[in-house]
């Protein structure tokens, strides 16, 4: 067996581009060992900074996203939300995008004592952070919000 080979799963996911396009496709995660449990997350994917470009399995083929144009990731809040995702105060928000569309959705802030507003929350140094809608985890790159309404 190959030790270098690394396990990997995929997981269906929407991306909103900085041309206005969207692209639905699959991502590959990896897999975590037993002791870790579970599967590498969407969001922990984008905001890899040393992953430049994302592999994303369309109907046409291998595409690589350059992580830097993407507005948006969408995954279904089934495959990807967790407990941990929503720990923390609650606010529902709505982000003006660069496009001029709005995306509403909620935040959980969960940071040290007298750090849990929303603007400490968009000013943490996460390229993507989750925005949880009923159906979606949506993953918006903070680079195209111009504002946002708490």
């Amino acid at each position: 067996m190959d030790e270098r080979k690394i396990e990997k799963e995929v997981q269906p996911t929407l991306f909103q581009l900085s041309d206005g396009s969207e692209i639905d496709g699959e991502v590959f995660l990896r897999l975590y060992e037993a002791h870790h449990a579970g599967h590498q997350k969407v969001g922990d994917l984008l905001n890899n900074e040393e992953t430049r470009f994302i592999p994303l399995r369309t109907k046409s083929g291998t595409l690589l996203l350059n992580r830097s144009h993407i507005v948006l990731a969408k995954v279904k809040t089934s495959l990807e939300k967790d407990d941990l995702m929503t720990l923390g105060k609650k606010y529902t928000v709505c982000l003006k995008m660069l496009s001029n569309k709005e995306v509403h959705g909620d935040i959980f802030v969960n940071l040290p004592e007298g750090f849990c507003r929303v603007k400490d929350y968009f000013n943490q140094s996460v390229q993507f952070f989750p925005l949880i809608q009923p159906e979606f985890v949506v993953y918006i790159n903070q680079r195209f919000v111009l504002s946002v309404l708490d």
